[in-house]
C-alpha cells in the first residue's frame, strides 16, 4: 500500500464465517448493502450489542448483532428498503482484496460470496496481495520490542522443526543491529575477532584487503612460468601492481559501506547482492545480506566469493606469463592485467550456490595484451632563412 498520512484502508468482507479485529476506525460507521451481499466493516470494537449502517445520505440501512469470533454469521435484518450500493466517503472507491481492480456499481453485484474487498480513501492505492507483503515486509524495517518478545515466547514451546525454523528465522532479522558501528554499541558482532578491529567498517575493509592480497602473492608465486630474462621483466610488472594496489588500499572501500558509491558494492546501510554466477547478469535467486547487522550474517558472508569472470588461475595470470615471454620488446600493459586480477572489471560478488566452480572458457582480449607503440613524431622542416 503507498504510504499516506490517511488511516489505512477499511477492510470489508463479503459473508464471511466470522468478523476480525484489524480495522482501526473506531466501531463501524459505514456498511454496503447489496440485495445478495451484506458487507460488514471489521471493527475492534465489541462492547455494543448493534451496529447501525448508514448509507450516503446518514438514513439507517441495516443493523447488525455483534458478531464472536465464533458465533455463526446472522443475517442483516433490513429496517428500511435497500438503497444501490453508495460508498460512505466522498470520493473513496471500493477494490477487490486479492487483485486490487475498482469495482464499479454494474460488477458489485456479482462478486462471490465471500469475496474480500478494500475500501479506499482519495490518495490511498491497493494493489492486492503485493500491498499487504509490502505491509508485512514493512514490520521487519523498524521492529517493535513485542514482536521480538512474541516470537521468542512462541519458539521456546514450539516442536515443530518447520516452525522453529521460521520463527528462528524472523528472530535472525528482527534482532539485527545494522545501524551501530562501533564495539561498544554492538558487542556480540565483535565476538571472535581481535581486539584492534574497534568498528565494522574497519573489519570489512580488512577483510576485503586480505582477499586481494591473496590474489598478489597468487601472481607473484607464478613468476617460475616464466624463464631466463623474461623472469625480471615479470616481477618488474608484480612490483609496479604492487604499488597501485597499495595507493587504492587494495580495494577494501569493496566491502566498506563508508565508501564513496563508485567505490563500494553495498547499499550505504551495507547491504550486499549477489551479481549471479560469471555467465549471467543477475543473480535468479535474489541472494543478499547484511554482514553488518549481526555476528552470523557477519560469519555466513566469509562464504561469499569474489569470482573473477575471466578466470585468474586458468586464464589471466598464464597470459600475462606468456605475454611477457613473448614480448619482443614491446611493452606488456600490465594495468589491463590488473583491472582483470583485482578489480570489479572482472570481480563479481556472488552467493557461495552462485559460485560455478566449472571452467569458465573466457579468453582476454587479444588486441590488449601489449601496449600501443606511440607514433614517431615527425620531423619539421628547418624553415630556410631569407
Amino acid at each position: 500500500m503507498t504510504p499516506t498520512k490517511q488511516s489505512p484502508p477499511c477492510v470489508y468482507f463479503c459473508n464471511f464465517p466470522h468478523l476480525r479485529t484489524t480495522c482501526s476506525r473506531g466501531p463501524c460507521f459505514d456498511v454496503l448493502c447489496a440485495q445478495r451481499q451484506h458487507l460488514k466493516c471489521e471493527s475492534s470494537e465489541r462492547s455494543s450489542s448493534l451496529y447501525t449502517a448508514r448509507a450516503a445520505g446518514g438514513k439507517p440501512v441495516c443493523c447488525l448483532p455483534t458478531v464472536g469470533p465464533r458465533d455463526p454469521v446472522r443475517q442483516c435484518l433490513p429496517c428500511c428498503p435497500l438503497p444501490s450500493p453508495q460508498l460512505p466517503v466522498p470520493g473513496s472507491r471500493l477494490c477487490l482484496y486479492e487483485d486490487g481492480s475498482e469495482l464499479t456499481a454494474d460488477r458489485f453485484c456479482s462478486i462471490p460470496d465471500g469475496a474480500e474487498l478494500v475500501l479506499l480513501t482519495t490518495g490511498q492505492t491497493w494493489q492486492g496481495y503485493v500491498s499487504d507483503i509490502s505491509r508485512f515486509l514493512s514490520v521487519f524495517q523498524k521492529p517493535h520490542a513485542g514482536l521480538i518478545q512474541a516470537a521468542r515466547q512462541l519458539l521456546s514451546d514450539e516442536r515443530a522443526p518447520l516452525r522453529q525454523k521460521l520463527l528462528a528465522d524472523l528472530l535472525h532479522t528482527v534482532s539485527e543491529n545494522i545501524a551501530a558501528e562501533t564495539r561498544d554499541e554492538d558487542p556480540p558482532w565483535f565476538e571472535g575477532l581481535e581486539a584492534r578491529f574497534r568498528n565494522k567498517s574497519g573489519y570489512l575493509r580488512y577483510s576485503c584487503e586480505s582477499r586481494i592480497r591473496s590474489y598478489l602473492r597468487e601472481v607473484t608465486s607464478c613468476a617460475s612460468l616464466v624463464g631466463g630474462e623474461a623472469q625480471e621483466e615479470y616481477q618488474r610488472i608484480v612490483g609496479a601492481m604492487c604499488r597501485k594496489l597499495q595507493e587504492a588500499r587494495y580495494h577494501g572501500s569493496y566491502f566498506d559501506r563508508g565508501a564513496k558509491a563508485g567505490g563500494r558494492l553495498c547499499t550505504p546501510e551495507g547491504w550486499f547482492s549477489c551479481q549471479g554466477p560469471f555467465d549471467v547478469d543477475d543473480c535468479a535467486s535474489r541472494h543478499s545480506i547484511n554482514p553488518y547487522s549481526n555476528r552470523e550474517s557477519r560469519v555466513l558472508f566469509s562464504t561469499w566469493n569474489l569470482d573473477h569472470i575471466i578466470e585468474k588461475r586458468r586464464t589471466v595470470v598464464p597470459t600475462l606469463a606468456a605475454a611477457v615471454r613473448g614480448a619482443q620488446g614491446r611493452e606488456v600493459d600490465w594495468e589491463y592485467f590488473y583491472g582483470l586480477l583485482f578489480t570489479s572489471e572482472n570481480l563479481k560478488l556472488v552467493h557461495i550456490a552462485c559460485h560455478k566452480k566449472t571452467t569458465h572458457h573466457r579468453r582476454c582480449d587479444p588486441s590488449r595484451l601489449y601496449r600501443a607503440r606511440a607514433a614517431p613524431r615527425r620531423k619539421r622542416p628547418a624553415r630556410k632563412r631569407p
